[in-house]
């Protein structure tokens, strides 16, 4: 996640429904999208909840077998993908570690479960992702303090929020520039939860690139007329394609943050600044002053010289040489 180059992740999430068949379609299509990662949530009922919750037995539903998972784990790694899981305790965090996850994601569900957390940052996982969405800013101070974190590149805090759909309006991406200046060096993501068949979908995480975000997260699904689980924000493989295409093309532009002009810039300022030049014909030895230039712009055949963008650089100096009207003033003449 250190390169520029913004990592798009797959989000498949419980989009599988705890069917091994959907869920190789999932990752067969975030592969063919062009994803750079592809991520599940690996569900164990009794880590996410009571028995008497509501939506325990959607969660019972999602559980899989471990050689279901590692199916799938194939899939991402033959294809070159990495393969990352949300984690919600114990069992899940060692499957991910079993599997040979390239990286896990700790959820807002478990933001405040410090034992998870801890285990998960100690773990040796190439890619740590920890959710702020709904997150105060003075607990994420309490948790890098707790865990003494410090700026890495696998570690990444993932803003965003899921309202199924997410409001345009409530995305507040300049929040990110903010918290990249209250924690600096922290690296960041977003996680769109945009309508999945809205020009949002392509347009917000566009927007999101100029944040200096490191990598985006964006659910995948296969058709919103089949309702499967975490649709809603969903691109469907060939939606996800063009979204892919899309931040490939316009992460170009963010360039480089380096202060230096580029030689592109270099030349566009050379074509456009006016210089120093004659306001009449001079004799040589006259002594410049103001009245005697003018600041225009000049022909190509002196974007070599070492010309004069402001009048302070030459009044006071005097002319070696005889210059004419509108010759631009150069070093050398002085």
């Amino acid at each position: 996640m250190s390169s520029n180059k913004i990592e798009i992740i797959a989000e498949i999430a419980q989009g599988y429904e705890g069917n091994k068949k959907l869920g190789q379609l999932l990752a067969l299509g975030a592969i063919r999208a062009e994803a750079d990662a592809i991520k599940f949530q690996i569900v164990y009922a009794d880590e996410l909840a009571t028995p008497d919750y509501h939506y325990y037995p959607l969660f019972k539903s999602l559980e899989m077998p471990k050689e279901v998972w590692k199916s799938l784990t194939s899939t991402a790694h033959q294809a070159g993908k990495r393969m990352y899981f949300d984690v919600y305790g114990e069992k899940s965090l060692q499957l991910a570690k079993e599997l040979g996850a390239d990286g896990i994601k700790v959820s807002t569900t478990e933001f405040y479960n410090a034992e998870l957390v801890r285990k998960a940052l100690r773990m040796e996982f190439s890619n740590v992702f920890i959710s702020i969405g709904g997150i105060p800013i003075k607990d994420i101070h309490e948790l890098i303090a707790r865990e003494s974190l410090k700026p890495e590149s696998r570690l990444c805090f993932l803003f965003g929020f899921q309202a199924e759909p997410t409001p345009l309006e409530n995305n507040n991406l300049l929040r990110i520039a903010a918290l990249k200046k209250e924690f600096p060096g922290f690296a960041f993501g977003f996680m769109d939860h945009s309508l999945g068949t809205s020009e949002d979908a392509f347009y917000l995480p566009v927007l999101a690139l100029a944040t200096g975000i490191s990598c985006i997260e964006k659910h995948i699904s296969l058709d919103p007329l089949l309702e499967v689980e975490d649709y809603i924000s969903a691109l469907t493989p060939e939606r996800f394609r063009e979204f892919v295409q899309k931040i490939r093309k316009y992460e170009m532009a963010l360039g480089t943050p380096r202060l230096e002009l580029t030689p592109l810039e270099e030349e566009y300022r050379k074509k456009v600044v006016k210089v120093v030049v004659a306001r009449e014909d001079l004799p040589a030895g006259t002594l410049l002053m103001r009245e005697h230039l003018d600041l225009k712009r000049v022909s190509a055949a002196f974007k070599e010289a070492k010309t004069y963008n402001q009048m302070e650089g030459v009044v006071g100096k005097t002319l070696k040489r005889k210059t004419m009207k509108n010759a631009p003033i150069i070093e050398e003449i002085l």
